[in-house]
C-alpha cells in the first residue's frame, strides 16, 4: 500500500544550478554486496575462481542469466571446481531459457559430449531453478495495486535548511507509514541528493503530510514520496533534461547494466511526471536484485511484504529482504526487525529484531538507531530492556527528529523504565503537545501518560510498524 508522488519545494530567490543533478543520482546505486555480478567478474579476472564460482552460483540460483552462463563456462573449464560437462550443460540451458543466446550456443556444443543418460541428470540439476520453480519460491506476481494506494495528500510549503545555498537543488526519496488518522509517521530516507543536505527537512515535512482519514481499525498504509528541491527560475513541472536522462538510463538498463536497471526502476516509481508506478518499476528492480544489488533486493522484498505493485507474499519478501540485509543494506535490516516485532512478539522474535537493528546501528543508520532506541526503552522482554542505552542512542538522532513526538515518546518510556516517573510525565506531555500540533490521534499517547502518572512503566511498540 504505497503511493508515489512528487513534492516540490522552491526557494524564494532565483538561481541556477549548472551541475548535472540527475546524473549524480547514478552514484547512489553502488552499494556493498555479498555477491553481485561486478564482484564476481572482478574475482574471476584476478584468478580467484573459488570466489567467482561461489558468487556466480548465488546469482545463478536467483535466475540471473549472465551468472548462469558464466557458471556454465566455469564448470566446462573446471575453474574453481571439478570439470563437469553435465553441470555446465545444466546451467547453460537455464541461461538459454532466460534469454541468454550464448547459453544456447554453449549447450549445443556440450550436448554431444554428454554420456548416455547425462542429459536427464542435467535436467534434474536445473529443475529447482527453472522459471516455474523460481516463480513459486521467489518471484513477485506483478499486479496493479493502485486501488490500495495511500491516496492524495496535502503538504506544507517548505523552506531550505539553514546554511544551504539558494542555488542548491536536490531530491529525497522517503518511505513512511500513514495511520488511520491520516497522518504520516517515521520517514525512512532511501536516498538523497546531495547526501546529507535535505534529509532532516524531509523527515520534518513528512510529519505534516495530510492523507484521508480511514476507519480506526485500518492497517497502517506504507507510502513513498519523492521530495524535490529546486530554485525559482527552473522548470516548475520537471527537471531540465529529465526525459533525456530517463531515455538514456533505459537504454543502458535494457543492455543489462545493473546500476541502470536499479536507477530506471527508481525513476519509474519516483517521478509521477513519467506516468508510471510501482507495477512498472518492480520488474527492473527484480533484474537488479537477481544481479545482487542490495537496494534493489530491498525494494523487491518490501514490495512483496506490503503488496506494492505485486501480490502480497510475505514469505517471498523475507527471502529478498534477508539477502539484502546480509549484504548490510540497513533498510532491509530495519524492515526485518519491524517484521519480527509485529503483533505480540515472543522473546526469540524480539532478540532477532534486536540483532538486525544492532547491525543497522553499526553502519550508522538513522532508522536503526531510532528503532533500537524505542525497543530498548519499552520492550516487554526484561533481559533486553536498557533505558540508559536507549537514551544514548536517541541523542544520536534527535537532531533529525525536529517536531517529531517520537523523540519524547521514547524518552518518556526510557525514563519510566528507569523509575524516573516525574520526568517521564514531563516528556510524555511534550510528546502530546507535539502530536496535538500535528493533529494526531492522541489516545495511545494519553494511555502512556496515565501509566506514568500512576508510577507504572509502559511496555510495547512505540513506533508504528
Amino acid at each position: 500500500m504505497r503511493r508515489m508522488g512528487g513534492f516540490k519545494t522552491r526557494v524564494s530567490r532565483p538561481g541556477r544550478y549548472r551541475r548535472p543533478l540527475l546524473i549524480a543520482l547514478g552514484a547512489l546505486v553502488c552499494s556493498p554486496a555479498v555477491a553481485d555480478l561486478l564482484t564476481a567478474q572482478f574475482a574471476y579476472r584476478k584468478g580467484d575462481y573459488e570466489r567467482a564460482l561461489h558468487d556466480y552460483r548465488e546469482l545463478a540460483e536467483l535466475g540471473q542469466p549472465m551468472a548462469q552462463l558464466n557458471l556454465a563456462i566455469m564448470y566446462s573449464r573446471g575453474q574453481g571446481t571439478r570439470q563437469s560437462d553435465v553441470n555446465a550443460y545444466a546451467w547453460a540451458t537455464l541461461a538459454a531459457e532466460n534469454g541468454e543466446a550464448r547459453g544456447r550456443m554453449l549447450a549445443d556444443e556440450l550436448r554431444p559430449l554428454l554420456a548416455p543418460g547425462s542429459e536427464k541428470i542435467a535436467n534434474d540439476i536445473a529443475a529447482p531453478f527453472r522459471r516455474e520453480e523460481l516463480d513459486a519460491r521467489l518471484m513477485p506476481k506483478i499486479e496493479d495495486t493502485s486501488r490500495e494506494a495511500c491516496g492524495k495528500f496535502t503538504a506544507p510549503r517548505m523552506g531550505y535548511p539553514p546554511g544551504v545555498g539558494w542555488n542548491v537543488q536536490g531530491n529525497v526519496f522517503a518511505e513512511f507509514v500513514v495511520l488511520p488518522d491520516g497522518r504520516a509517521r517515521h520517514a525512512r530516507i532511501l536516498y538523497g541528493v546531495p547526501v546529507g543536505v535535505f534529509e532532516g527537512t524531509v523527515r520534518e515535512a513528512v510529519l505534516h503530510l495530510q492523507f484521508a482519514v480511514r476507519a480506526p481499525d485500518s492497517a497502517p498504509a506504507h507510502c513513498s514520496v519523492m521530495f524535490r528541491f529546486a530554485a525559482l527560475g527552473q522548470d516548475a513541472s520537471d527537471y531540465p533534461g529529465l526525459r533525456a536522462f530517463v531515455s538514456k538510463t533505459r537504454v543502458k538498463a535494457e543492455a543489462g547494466d545493473v546500476p541502470s536497471e536499479e536507477m530506471y526502476g527508481m525513476l519509474l516509481e519516483g517521478f509521477p511526471q513519467l506516468g508510471r508506478g510501482a507495477r512498472d518499476a518492480l520488474p527492473w528492480f527484480l533484474k537488479a536484485a537477481q544481479a545482487g544489488a542490495p537496494t534493489a533486493q530491498y525494494e523487491v522484498g518490501s514490495s512483496l511484504l506490503h503488496g506494492i505493485g505485486c501480490r502480497c507474499e510475505a514469505t517471498k519478501g523475507e527471502v529478498w529482504l534477508r539477502k539484502a540485509a546480509e549484504a548490510d543494506q540497513p533498510d532491509a535490516q530495519v524492515t526485518l526487525a519491524q517484521y519480527a516485532l509485529r503483533g505480540s512478539p515472543d522473546t526469540a522474535a524480539t532478540e532477532q529484531a534486536k540483532l538486525w537493528l544492532e547491525r543497522a546501528v553499526k553502519s550508522g543508520n538513522h532508522d536503526g538507531m531510532l528503532y533500537l532506541s524505542a525497543l530498548l526503552a519499552a520492550t516487554p522482554v526484561n533481559s533486553l530492556r536498557d533505558p540508559a542505552r536507549a537514551l544514548h542512542l536517541l541523542e544520536g538522532v534527535k537532531g533529525d527528529l525536529r517536531g517529531d513526538p517520537a523523540e519524547f515518546e521514547i524518552r518518556a518510556a526510557a525514563e519510566a523504565s528507569a523509575g524516573d516517573f516525574a520526568q517521564a510525565v514531563k516528556s510524555e506531555r511534550e510528546a502530546i503537545d507535539r502530536a496535538a500540533k500535528l493533529h494526531w490521534d492522541l489516545s495511545s499517547l494519553r494511555e502512556r501518560l496515565a501509566s506514568y502518572q500512576n508510577q507504572k512503566p509502559w511496555f510495547g511498540s512505540l513506533l508504528a510498524l
